[in-house]
């Protein structure tokens, strides 16, 4: 889901479960500067610690307040885009920016791996 701050409009967006979709959407969400919103459940992903990826602005949210937010909302009974909406637009609520917190890269991108 693809949520724009200043329009307020979002996009549904799907993509094949290969790593070279993945890629692809990360180098183009680097190419717009955009920040990708994350339960803290997909940390361990490996598309997220690819050393040959441009720098992502990534936020992580922590999954105990979306699931309990999920549930109070009545989103647990709707479609997963319901859910990826809600985490799209999390950075711009006043009342849940405060729980997000930033991912850093364990090393700078500019740094060659030696793997």
């Amino acid at each position: 889901m693809l949520f724009d701050p200043v329009t307020q409009r979002q996009l549904v967006l799907s993509l094949a479960n290969t790593a070279q979709a993945r890629a692809t959407l990360l180098d183009w969400l680097a190419d717009h500067s955009a920040h990708l919103v994350i339960p803290d459940t997909l940390l361990a992903a490996p598309c997220l610690h690819h050393p040959n990826h441009r720098p992502l602005t990534v936020w992580i949210a922590p999954s105990a307040l979306l699931e309990a937010i999920r549930f109070t909302s009545g989103l647990t009974t709707r479609a997963p885009k319901q859910t990826a909406a809600l985490l799209a637009r999390w950075p711009t609520a006043p009342a849940l920016r405060p729980f997000l917190r930033r991912l850093t890269s364990s090393h700078p991108p500019d740094q060659l791996s030696l793997l």
